[in-house]
């Protein structure tokens, strides 16, 4: 879970730092309304922990949900990928639900699949982990980003990075579906 967290974290930063001037400087946006594609990418965020957090109670298996959102959030670099490369400010809109939906609620699930896995006396010390892990990746991730943007001058390299590290979490989620099926 901790990888996962990284390797989602890396991600989410990385969208979240540039996306205002992704939208700006890519598609012609003003400052207020890159601003905004921003600030709607967090509500989402908001609203899909509440929802994914609904989910895991219901008895839903965390590789499974984590699996999902590595795929939608996979979709969404995608879209924005397709945003820069057609100019398409619908295309941003889209990407930006699609992050805010799937990517920004991995920390619920995260959260939800610890407390089911991991004793109460050593709750304090997994959670921690895991959001090191998160927090790592938070780091990380617009330092990449800005890395693969200066080399080119563009921004499609850097969502192909971020796409890459949502494949990464896909296979990381099959993965632990597959131990998963295999334990007693």
């Amino acid at each position: 879970m901790t990888a996962f967290g990284f390797l989602n974290g890396l991600g989410v930063q990385a969208t979240n730092v540039y996306l205002p001037l992704f939208a700006v400087r890519e598609l012609g946006f003003s400052l207020v309304l890159g601003g905004a594609a921003a600030a709607a990418a967090g509500a989402i965020g908001v609203a899909a922990r509440v929802g994914w957090g609904r989910v895991m109670s219901r008895g839903t298996a965390a590789p499974v949900l984590l699996l999902a959102l590595a795929l939608l959030a996979l979709a969404g670099a995608g879209v924005f990928f397709a945003a820069g490369a057609i100019g398409m400010a619908g295309f941003l809109w889209l990407a930006v639900a699609l992050h805010g939906a799937s990517a920004l609620g991995v920390s619920v699930v995260l959260m939800a699949a610890l407390l089911r896995s991991v004793p109460a006396t050593s709750m304090a010390s997994a959670s921690g982990i895991v959001s090191s892990g998160m927090f790592a990746g938070f780091t990380l991730g617009p330092l990449v980003m800005g890395a693969f943007i200066g080399a080119t001058g563009g921004f499609q390299g850097g969502w192909v990075a971020v796409a890459a590290t949502y494949l990464a979490c896909a296979v990381l989620a099959a993965f632990l579906m597959a131990r998963r099926k295999r334990k007693p």
